[in-house]
């Protein structure tokens, strides 16, 4: 598998993943843009779309890995610590699979999802496939979008790219993990670069606040919410009427336009107003 090369869809091996952790866990050309407490955010260039590379590296003390891998999956919870999902459907299984949304045992599959863009953007949807695997004291999971015959753009939504994105998170104690999620995507929008800043040094590190609150309490909401039914674990409670890939279904090439939407109309007092900070918070303009 190549880290950026979009539209491949094929069964995925150990090297994929470990070459995934690898390209995560390399630090050369990251800028740091954010560092407080146990939450750091940098970002990075790349020539595959003038977006940066975001990489957020995250400590929880009081969190295990196997529990921010079990919330990371489960859908039913999902609301409580992320709003931007609109949407999620499966639409087939290359191998093993999982009905939730989020990684498990070399369960993959192609998946629409549906995020509701901040700030007053547009509406992006992604088909993605998404991959995961467990090992003794670390998961990793990772998507990137290909292009599916039965999955046509939509007209409420921007259909938007990811050349990768993914978590690995790694256990430092029984108690305690590290979580690193990395995302290269283009949005295919004229995003100006005070909205990427805004993201960067502003909303992902509240966001990463936000998993760690929810995470504190999943253990006692999954205890009295079906504590048995965890598919991404265990392949035999998975929806079996998700068909197989047929790969007479998937294409090599994008079926959408790939011209950039303008939304530089977006106002900057809006969307500091929406995520509750003040209207005089100084953003570089720089997003370099």
């Amino acid at each position: 598998m190549e880290i950026f090369k979009l539209g491949e869809v094929e069964p995925l091996k150990d090297d994929d993943f470990r070459r995934f952790k690898s390209f995560v866990k390399d630090e050369t050309n990251w800028k740091r843009r954010h560092k407080k407490k146990n939450v750091e955010v940098f970002t990075r260039s790349t020539p595959h779309t003038n977006m940066k590379m975001i990489k957020v590296v995250a400590i929880f003390p009081d969190v295990s890995s196997h529990v921010i891998y079990d919330m990371l999956h489960d859908n039913n919870y999902r609301s409580s610590w992320d709003n931007t999902m609109r949407e999620s459907t499966e639409i087939c299984r290359i191998t093993w699979n999982c009905y939730i949304e989020h990684f498990g045992c070399r369960f993959q599959y192609i998946l629409t999802f549906v995020v509701r863009a901040p700030f007053a953007f547009a509406n992006r949807d992604f088909v993605l496939l998404r991959a995961w695997q467990p090992y003794e004291h670390e998961y990793i999971i990772f998507n990137r979008s290909v292009f599916h015959k039965k999955v046509p753009p939509r007209p409420e939504y921007v259909r938007a790219l990811t050349f990768i994105t993914g978590y690995v998170i790694t256990a430092l104690s029984p108690v305690s993990c590290q979580l690193m999620y990395l995302t290269q995507y283009d949005l295919r929008g004229d995003i100006p670069s005070w909205a990427i800043n805004l993201a960067t040094t502003k909303v992902a590190p509240r966001l990463v606040k936000s998993l760690h609150r929810a995470a504190l309490c999943y253990p006692g909401w999954k205890a009295q919410n079906r504590p048995e039914f965890k598919p991404w674990r265990n392949p035999e409670q998975q929806d079996k009427s998700v068909p197989a890939l047929c790969y007479s279904d998937i294409l090599r090439e994008p079926d959408f336009s790939l011209k950039k939407v303008h939304e530089k109309h977006v106002s900057k007092e809006k969307a500091l107003k929406e995520v509750g900070l003040p209207l005089d918070t100084k953003l570089d303009e720089d997003s370099s």
